[in-house]
């Protein structure tokens, strides 16, 4: 069964950077639907919930059956993609330094709704603290990947395949069983 991955990028990022070909490629090459919002032409993009908002009405609008859908996000992306795992349930979620647990943000722990999840964080991360993903590791009771990498993780490209490729796997064979 053919899954579909969906990145949901960081603030400043865009759909096409590092992460975004990262999983388009490994998308494409087992043969996965891929799609990448760009979430800087949200109505608001400096604002999380806007971006939650346009998700949304991306996954409303497309149908993407829940036991198919993956949502990867990175930074804000992460937090856009807890968000809309609430009203969308995935099959899996993996997050990249997520945004998760600040102060200024509308939801500071959302709930997160998907069936397997993996976190990923930099451990000189000076943007998100990376004691909030384990924090949320420990919550949600899952994996969780701490790297010698800053915010961007942009040295651990080759660790974020690794991690996803097997949490890609596990899906795949839970779905395919």
């Amino acid at each position: 069964m053919p899954l579909h991955i969906c990145f949901i990028h960081g603030k400043e990022s865009g759909p096409w950077g590092n992460k975004g070909q990262l999983f388009s490629r490994i998308a494409n090459e087992r043969g996965h639907e891929f799609s990448a919002l760009n979430y800087l032409s949200a109505e608001n993009p400096d604002d999380p919930e806007s971006r939650v908002k346009m998700l949304n009405a991306y996954l409303a609008e497309t149908k993407i059956p829940g036991n198919e859908l993956i949502l990867v996000g990175s930074s804000m992306g992460g937090y856009v993609a807890a968000r809309a795992s609430q009203r969308y349930r995935a099959a899996g979620m993996f997050l990249m330094a997520p945004a998760i647990g600040l102060e200024h943000y509308p939801v500071q722990w959302p709930e997160i709704k998907a069936g397997s999840i993996y976190l990923v964080h930099g451990l000189f991360d000076r943007t998100i603290p990376w004691m909030n993903t384990n924090m949320l590791s420990q919550k949600l009771d899952c994996k969780i990947h701490l790297l010698a990498d800053d915010h961007r993780l942009s040295d651990s490209l080759d660790l974020i395949e690794e991690d996803f490729l097997i949490f890609l796997t596990e899906l795949e064979i839970a779905l395919n069983t």
